[in-house]
């Protein structure tokens, strides 16, 4: 398929981007020059993982959205198309391996050949997608890693993300969680690493099967995980965190059988540098491990709120 120069210089500019926000920026960007004044919406599974429903990811000149179930039924219809033909638009499906990953409408016709170059721009974007996500993906549990850590705390700090939330009602806040498998040690000593590695493992898929989609779940070092998830307050983000450390507690690990996790976790206040909320939920997580562990504590609890805290180096294993 011929691609024009301008298609190639789009394509170019996208395999460029170094950061997902950055990208996402970047294909709106192409798709209003190659759109102009023509009704788009674009939908995509927000961290590539087939689990997810799709998320509104841009819109423009569409006074209502199109029927996003409609458009995946007839996707799902036609599984070997990737540009579908509507009445009066068109339907540019991203798949993989048969699965629908992203669709793009366009609520107008246009020439087949924009049409083309737009699902090939669209294909462009989605590569250095998965790219830049599997740079952030730790190998053994494939959650994100520690090195993209930062870069999300500041994105929510700083109000960037996925442009559409999702519904909701009243106002949600971002939670930072820090989690430790306790006695961890000792499963190294007496099971050895392989058995070490697979509890890793299954921890981490049951923390990616009790948050949501748009929650992120990190490996953050060792047998420490993160998560950044949203509630509506403490209480109802302790009552979240207690309901996962109750399913890894009942959950049977391989040979190892049972064991549990300390949680501590403190509100994103986009004042704090991360190193400050990360000590903050530090300090909770080693105050459950210091009180009997497998429980859940919030730094507010602490009464040290707006203190001058000093580092700690604290061992907590």
């Amino acid at each position: 398929m011929d691609i024009s120069p301008c298609g190639h210089e789009f394509s170019i500019s996208l395999q460029q981007m170094r950061s997902e926000n950055d990208l996402y920026k970047r294909i709106a960007y192409v798709l209003r020059e190659l759109l102009p004044d023509i009704p788009i919406a674009m939908y995509l599974a927000p961290s590539l993982s087939k689990k997810e429903t799709l998320k509104l990811l841009t819109l423009s000149s569409v006074a209502q959205q199109p029927d996003l179930k409609y458009l995946i039924a007839r996707a799902e219809t036609l599984k070997n198309q990737q540009i579908l033909h509507g009445d009066n638009h068109y339907c540019i499906v991203l798949r993989k391996n048969r699965t629908i990953m992203g669709l793009l409408w366009i609520g107008e016709k246009i020439p087949m050949s924009r049409c083309y170059l737009v699902g090939h721009l669209i294909n462009v974007f989605y590569h250095q997608l998965n790219t830049l996500a599997l740079s952030r993906i730790d190998p053994l549990t494939q959650l994100l890693n520690r090195q993209t850590f930062d870069d999300k705390v500041i994105e929510i700090t700083t109000g960037d993300g996925f442009i559409v939330e999702r519904e909701q009602q009243g106002i949600r806040h971002w939670y930072l969680a820090l989690f430790d498998i306790d006695h961890f040690k000792v499963v190294n000593d007496n099971f050895g690493h392989v058995i070490g590695d697979e509890v890793l493992l299954l921890v981490a898929q049951q923390l990616k099967d009790n948050f949501r989609a748009e929650d992120f779940v990190f490996r953050y070092g060792g047998e420490e995980f993160a998560v950044l998830f949203q509630s509506h307050d403490g209480d109802e983000a302790s009552h979240l965190l207690n309901r996962v450390r109750s399913v890894v507690a009942e959950f049977s690990f391989p040979q190892v059988n049972h064991l549990t996790i300390s949680i501590g976790f403190t509100l994103l206040d986009d004042i704090c540098q991360v190193s400050e909320l990360v000590h903050e939920a530090d300090l909770a997580l080693y105050h459950a491990k210091k009180h009997g562990r497998n429980r859940v504590v919030d730094f507010e609890e602490l009464g040290i709120a707006g203190q001058a805290k000093a580092e700690t180096n604290i061992e907590l294993f």
